[in-house]
């Protein structure tokens, strides 16, 4: 058997479990076909949770769904589980969110628990326990988010605007306490100044 990458381990473990265990429940769309990567879900970052996604086929410039499996992960079983979970959004085109659609399958082919964070139950563990055996464990290490070597930011920068022109800045709180901020605009000398903090 040749060596796969993990995309292409998940992309066969994608088809296995779509054709094996989904396509009884919901058919295969025939106008339109998913792309399996290993990177962060859409708005992750090195706290957040989600270990995949999917994407609707809008997004794609070729009408394709693009699913992401999070490279934090380096659990087989877990990661063809979230895989199951991203590939009934697949079949409707991500149009049920969690509801209707997605909870029908989700429950018939035996993913369990909270349905925005299933997990699979014994007999869906036993057929992905199966792909595992024939495909080997997935040819991944797992990655430390919180470990990217880049430095927090430490100053935040607030937007100063004025409140009847164009002119903004940004700078410190420790810079803005300073301000004389009764003065009028530099650059106007109409409108005060106002900062715009999140």
């Amino acid at each position: 058997m040749q060596t796969l990458d993990r995309e292409q381990w998940l992309t066969q473990a994608a088809h296995f479990i779509y054709d094996d265990i989904i396509a009884i429940h919901a058919p295969r769309p025939t106008d339109r076909d998913f792309r399996v990567s290993v990177g962060f879900p859409a708005g992750t970052r090195a706290g957040n949770k989600a270990i995949a996604c999917c994407w609707a086929s809008a997004a794609s410039a070729d009408g394709t769904n693009e699913i992401f499996v999070t490279p934090s992960l380096d659990d087989s079983r877990e990661i063809l589980a979230s895989l199951a979970h991203e590939l009934i959004h697949y079949s409707d085109d991500c149009q049920s969110g969690h509801k209707n659609h997605f909870a029908r399958v989700a429950r018939a082919i035996g993913l369990e628990g909270k349905l925005t964070a299933t997990v699979a139950g014994a007999d869906l563990t036993a057929k992905l326990d199966g792909y595992i055996e024939l495909l080997g464990e997935i040819p991944h290490a797992k990655l430390d988010a919180s470990k990217s070597g880049k430095t927090k930011q430490t100053t935040r920068m607030i937007k100063v605007a004025c409140s009847d022109c164009p002119f903004t800045f940004r700078a410190t709180r420790k810079n803005i306490d300073l301000l004389n901020t009764a003065a009028c605009c530099p650059a106007c000398n109409v409108g005060s100044l106002i900062t715009e903090e999140k």
